[in-house]
């Protein structure tokens, strides 16, 4: 805009503006002078040095990026600053400069991150973790510690990497094959609201041990009703991963069918479904699921005339949790 004022930096170290030449403050100087230490390689290793203990803030930030110029002899100083510096923005950068100088140390960097005060820092741990695939053991590890973080940005990022399961709910009108039908649900089949088991999963790790098998031995697991939030079962204050598991058995095959829906008229926050061991999806919306209606398409997965084993793991990340409306099967037929 033409009623701006221009300004350059001249190569003496003073300011053009409008035309005016202005000297630069002692800062100012110093901070040019960090910028232009990183193009000098080692050689300007020394200035960096200095610069990080200086207590401008603005000034240690320059320095971390020149840092990055210089390379591997810059690692010390970068190990420090991500270990010890006040500023979350330059811990942020030295921990990126780090993974990127030195592969074989990165694993001990995002450890330290992951343990860091800040958010900001442990959520670019664990984004750097998640997108290191294929994952080592010690990453793997981590990810689970990162699981239990107290800030959710960082749980999720972790939980998401580690969730084997990716596949939403999809219900029989989505199938492309009735795209042009009308479908008329012919038959409700509702699921009692007693006879659960309920069992909750603070490690997030029940999937590994294959909690949605129908030979799974839930007895152990306490009672529970749907149709009501666990907190008003017993288990007050959780927020966190739980298992619902039930069996129910089914008539024999509707004539004519086209096509059942397991309907969810609403879970407490999020959720992965189950049935007869084989997975069918998932519906996750975040906080904002928690009052949603969903179906999954589960017509090829049932057992007609035979018990059928449902398996229901839920997230809640805040206040209410569970399966906390009616569950049943919508059998669908076109007209």
């Amino acid at each position: 805009m033409k009623n701006l004022l221009k300004y350059a930096l001249c190569g003496t170290g003073m300011l053009m503006l409008s035309g005016a030449v202005l000297a630069q403050t002692p800062q100012q100087q110093k901070r040019q002078e960090v910028l232009q230490a990183g193009a000098r390689g080692e050689a300007g290793l020394t200035v960096l040095m200095a610069a990080m203990k200086e207590s401008d803030v603005l000034l240690r930030r320059a320095a971390v990026r020149s840092l990055g110029e210089v390379g591997k002899p810059a690692l010390s100083v970068l190990q420090t600053a991500l270990k010890s510096d006040s500023d979350d923005l330059v811990r942020r950068s030295a921990l990126r400069l780090l993974v990127n100088l030195d592969r074989g140390g990165s694993e001990e960097m995002l450890l330290i991150g992951l343990s860091d005060a800040s958010p900001l820092i442990r959520v670019t741990a664990v984004e750097i973790l998640a997108a290191a695939k294929p994952y080592s053991q010690p990453t793997i590890i981590a990810l689970r510690k990162a699981q239990q973080d107290k800030s959710t940005n960082v749980s999720q990022i972790a939980a998401q990497a580690l969730w084997p399961y990716h596949k939403d709910a999809v219900t029989v009108r989505e199938r492309p094959e009735f795209k042009d039908f009308q479908l008329n649900v012919q038959q409700t089949i509702p699921i009692p609201e007693e006879g659960w088991k309920f069992q909750t999963d603070i490690a997030q790790t029940a999937h590994l041990e294959e909690w949605f098998k129908p030979a799974f031995n839930d007895s152990q697991w306490k009672d529970i009703a749907i149709a009501k939030y666990w907190e008003d079962q017993g288990h007050p204050n959780y927020d966190g991963v739980a298992w619902y598991r039930r069996t129910i058995e089914l008539p024999a095959k509707p004539v004519g069918l086209d096509g059942v829906d397991l309907v969810f008229e609403a879970i407490d926050e999020s959720a992965w479904v189950w049935v007869n061991g084989q997975y069918a999806g998932a519906h996750d919306l975040g906080t904002e699921g928690w009052n949603k209606r969903f179906a999954v398409d589960v017509g090829d997965l049932l057992k007609w005339g035979e018990p059928n084993q449902i398996t229901v793991r839920v997230l809640d990340r805040d206040k209410a949790g569970g399966i906390w409306k009616p569950v049943y099967f919508e059998v669908v037929k076109h007209k």
